[in-house]
């Protein structure tokens, strides 16, 4: 029986002689691995180490998705994903994204719970993705998924595609942060303190060679100097033989704009560099990026990457983190893995290792990790 035979006969019993309409499909991935982390360095402070058998090589997740054909060339589509864990048998615990659209000769719109635009770049352009030890986006801040968001995907026009995304609070319901990001003399009522982004990301594809550009703002709502400006760029290039690819991004903020709470890109992270002990006056400025490749051997290929934060508002606050991998194809579906990853700290830095390089799930733990296991997709 197929996948979508399945996903059809669950959508006919949900909404009867409807569900011949529609063409839904499940899919998803399912991840075991071993993981050990350990070590300390910078302001990371001794600890025991940390053994793990759980998801360690890619995020475990099953989804629903499906298109509708609306006439004149339209289809409405949607995705509904969520996060599973395997080693604990807490099944569906986590939304992963989720959304609804229509998409025609004019593109694509959606809307919901959307994956982040620079989130996604890091994941991209990293041979480890973001989710392995090896991962850099749990090195820096970001959206890994935006909440009330609208993206706009546009069609590919000579290589090029367009996306456009805005969110009208990233962390929540409207009016979710109230209280929580407050300024003095600042009413704490209706939409204040709602975290806004609005983010545009230019793709470039042609053959071997993969272009992005985004650059993102975010601000809280009702208060003043509050604002955040991301631009990252990223570039691969396939030689055969040879995958290399690296991504450069700057994060700076207006004075106090990460003073008293008022944007808190912490919340979005889970065991990272904190981006406290601002002075009053003070701008936030951070620099990142990192190289990698990727060297096929048949059913093997070898993966490494370097890459580093630079932090321009606090001293001694760099770290630099290097990875060495593998992967070993069973099957189209099935693959093995095995990674390595290390961090070096300056003296005020603290970053761990974090498998999961976003907001939602694991801590980080150690200056050292090594995870190896087997993941299947469906």
């Amino acid at each position: 029986m197929t996948r979508k035979f399945i996903a059809l006969a669950i959508a006919a019993a949900a909404s009867g002689s409807t569900f011949a309409q529609a063409n839904v499909t499940i899919y998803g991935n399912v991840d075991m691995g071993w993981m050990y982390r350990s070590g300390n360095n910078g302001a990371v402070a001794s600890g025991k180490s940390q053994r793990d058998l759980q998801s360690a090589g890619s995020q475990s997740h099953i989804g629903f998705k499906g298109t509708e054909d609306l006439g004149n060339g339209l289809k409405a589509v949607f995705d509904l994903q969520y996060r599973i864990a395997p080693d604990t048998g807490s099944g569906l615990n986590q939304a992963g994204h989720q959304y609804v659209g229509v998409s025609g000769g004019f593109g694509t719109l959606v809307a919901g719970y959307l994956d982040g635009l620079r989130y996604g770049i890091y994941g991209k352009y990293n041979p480890f993705g973001n989710y392995s030890v090896g991962n850099f986006a749990s090195m820096t801040t970001q959206y890994d998924r935006a909440a009330n968001a609208v993206a706009y995907i546009s069609p590919a026009f000579s290589g090029f595609t367009l996306i456009l995304a805005a969110a009208t609070n990233t962390q929540g319901a409207e009016g979710s942060l109230n209280g929580v990001h407050t300024t003095a003399g600042v009413a704490t009522k209706g939409n204040n303190g709602d975290d806004r982004l609005f983010s545009a990301n230019l793709i470039y594809a042609d053959g071997p060679l993969s272009v992005d550009l985004d650059y993102e703002t975010t601000t809280a709502v009702g208060y003043s100097n509050s604002r955040l400006y991301v631009a990252t760029t990223g570039v691969s290039y396939d030689f055969g033989a040879l995958k290399i690819s690296g991504v450069y991004d700057i994060i700076k903020g207006d004075p106090n704009s990460l003073i008293g709470g008022n944007i808190d890109l912490d919340a979005t992270t889970a065991g990272n560099q904190t981006l406290g002990g601002l002075a009053a006056g003070q701008s936030y400025n951070r620099q990142n990026w990192f190289v990698g490749a990727e060297i096929p051997f048949g059913k093997a290929k070898a993966l490494v990457s370097y890459g580093q934060v630079k932090d321009r508002t606090l001293s001694d606050a760099d770290a630099r983190k290097w990875a060495i991998g593998a992967r070993y194809t069973l099957s189209k579906r099935t693959e093995l893995y095995a990674d390595y990853a290390q961090i070096k700290n300056d003296s005020n830095a603290s970053f761990t290792i974090n498998p999961m390089g976003n907001s939602l799930g694991l801590s980080g733990a150690g200056i050292k990790g090594l995870a190896m296991g087997m993941k299947h997709s469906f």
